[in-house]
């Protein structure tokens, strides 16, 4: 039961959760990056060089490496591969590999702040108030503070918060940009798990204290009691419904009117290991699923006001990996 780690980076957390699943069945774990020195690579059992994921060669190296190594499930940690991976799934189904991913449908809605608002808001479900720039029209008319984003951005990359008399300065700044309304309340990080078959299993929800570069580094799990647990359970059905499975992260804020779904990432969360603390194995789970298992519903089965804060680690090396 071996698990390929890709993009690995600094997952090393996610690697040693991983590793934890697999060794019941003797599985090993195999990290792939195009950095010699990324860090997973030199706690992985073996690390595997693979070029950039937008090269036409990236599919092969790993389908190579699924080959050479046995893997049975691929596990991606950056959003610019799984469209992608998604494209290429049953490929890699045919090497006996099952690639942790949502629906190439699903992901392309993710991947998009834009389809994900109308995708969710077609469902009911409540999404912030958006615009196009070629939409906005006259802009008195819009609200009073603005937050502008890449509709495809990750890690707060080019993101602002403005007042609307500042748009016209600030949307040249944005690439691929979406205008919306700013949102008011405390921003949540839910870590979820959806079956094969599209049956909502789990979530964590957790409060970001701090965050680096887009991704949590300190963080507490909230209780989901009463209406959170109910509406967050109405918005991974929906999700499933739309093609979502496995792990998926949600960001929503929690307002004066109610719960605002705010973005969806499908896969593993930077921080994921909080939710993992807490009693959200999703590693597990996937390889139950691996060997045919049926995965029971969890749903708030979870350590409430678990604390998780992190600390910078090194590696010293002599010998680069390539």
């Amino acid at each position: 039961m071996n698990i390929l780690l890709t993009s690995a980076g600094r997952r090393s957390s996610l690697l040693h959760a991983l590793r934890e699943a697999a060794q019941p069945f003797q599985g090993k774990i195999i990290a792939a990056d195009l950095d010699p020195l990324a860090p997973a690579l030199y706690v992985a059992d073996a690390a595997e060089q693979v070029p950039m994921v937008r090269d036409e060669r990236y599919i092969s190296a790993l389908l190579d490496i699924v080959a050479r190594h046995e893997i049975r499930l691929l596990v991606p940690t950056i959003d610019t591969e799984l469209k992608t991976l998604a494209d290429h799934a049953e490929e890699f189904a045919a090497a006996g590999c099952r690639v942790h991913t949502s629906t190439s449908g699903f992901v392309e809605i993710a991947e998009d702040k834009w389809k994900t608002v109308n995708a969710f808001r077609a469902h009911d479900i409540a999404v912030p108030n958006s615009w196009l720039p070629s939409e906005l029209g006259d802009h008195a008319l819009l609200p009073e503070r603005l937050f502008l984003k890449p509709r495809n951005g990750s890690a707060s990359l080019h993101t602002y918060g403005i007042h609307r008399a500042e748009l016209s300065t600030t949307l040249p700044r944005v690439p691929y940009a979406i205008v919306q309304q700013e949102i008011h309340g405390p921003e949540l990080t839910i870590d979820a798990f959806i079956s094969r078959d599209g049956r909502p299993i789990h979530f964590v929800p957790r409060l970001r204290l701090r965050t680096l570069a887009g991704e949590s580094i300190q963080g507490v799990t909230v209780a989901s009691d009463g209406h959170l647990g109910e509406w967050l359970t109405r918005v991974l059905s929906v999700a499933a419904e739309l093609g979502a499975r496995g792990v998926i992260t949600l960001q929503i804020f929690d307002t004066l009117n109610g719960y605002i779904l705010s973005e969806i990432n499908p896969r593993f969360g930077g921080g994921f290991p909080l939710g993992y603390a807490a009693g959200g194995h999703y590693p597990q789970w996937l390889l139950q699923e691996l060997q045919g298992e049926f995965v029971p519903s969890r749903i708030g089965q979870y350590q409430v006001g678990l604390y998780m804060t992190r600390a910078n680690t090194e590696i010293f090396t002599q010998r680069l990996q390539w």
